[in-house]
């Protein structure tokens, strides 16, 4: 097995996720791997490459003249990007959900969809007998309408893998298109592995791990989130409420960490029996 380096230009939620805890899963396997900046892959050969998000022309001509495979982790660009630059110097693409694979993959064994797993420093909530408890965890911009709504308490990236054991529903309500198609489908990860469940908006990541069966749906307009929401209070700890948490303990699996690594090394060796 060739060693697997992560490469990043910043450091972001995506280069945890898509760098760091994969180095760590993959060391713990015994393959040598590392995340790295994207000016330091200057003397790295015969690996595996994976640019997080984006990857420089300069570095990707490089990396394959040092007879590396690189590898582009889409993670959310095509919610701002509506191409992917340079990924002719791409040996393989990682999309992920079906949506963008669909899009803009290859159509061959050069791109797959691999879901983001979920993010192990949540841990599952602390009060799922306790009352209904509705919480929207994330980034304000991803959020339109941060603090608007009655009962729906908002908390920011400082502090909220602690808070979040406090709460037993999540919400996601997505209004911008390309967030719709494109969004991995962190989310939904989330609320699984918080033991949660979601009130969430029919975008293209939800309704492909949640299925268009999921209770707690709604339109991103106020009225309608404040329906999905009473529904979802009303039928706390019954039976569709405890059928949308059997859903999330089945995304808890395939989104697990230890699931990921699998699907990666297949990817990789998939591209170098190619190659």
């Amino acid at each position: 097995m060739r060693p697997i380096i992560f490469v990043k230009y910043f450091d972001k939620g995506s280069t945890v996720l898509g760098g760091h805890q994969m180095t760590e899963a993959l060391l713990a396997r015994g393959i040598e791997s590392r995340t790295v900046y994207a000016n330091e892959i200057g003397d790295v050969r015969d690996s595996v490459l994976v640019f997080i998000k984006k990857g420089r022309f300069d570095h990707l001509i490089g990396a394959r003249r040092r007879g590396n495979i690189a590898v582009l982790d889409v993670q959310d660009t095509l919610c701002h990007k509506r191409h992917l630059k340079n990924r002719r110097l791409y040996h393989g693409i990682m999309f992920r959900s079906q949506k963008p694979l669909d899009d803009y993959g290859t159509g061959d064994y050069r791109s797959v969809n691999i879901y983001l797993q979920w993010n192990a420093s949540y841990k599952p909530n602390q009060v799922a007998d306790q009352g209904f408890k509705l919480v929207y965890l994330g980034d304000p911009r991803s959020f339109s309408y941060w603090n608007q709504i009655e009962g729906v308490p908002c908390v920011g990236e400082v502090g909220f893998f602690d808070k979040a054991t406090g709460y037993n529903c999540h919400i996601s309500v997505r209004t911008d298109q390309r967030d719709i198609l494109y969004k991995p489908t962190c989310k939904v990860s989330t609320a699984a592995i918080c033991e949660a469940n979601l009130v969430t908006t029919r975008d293209e990541g939800s309704l492909e791990v949640l299925g268009a069966d999921y209770p707690y749906y709604t339109d991103p307009e106020p009225a309608s989130i404040q329906q999905a929401i009473e529904y979802a209070r009303e039928t706390f700890g019954g039976p569709v409420w405890q059928a949308g948490l059997e859903k999330m303990k089945e995304i808890k699996r395939t989104h697990a960490l230890e699931t990921i690594v699998d699907q990666y090394l297949a990817f990789f060796a998939t591209l170098e029996k190619k190659l």
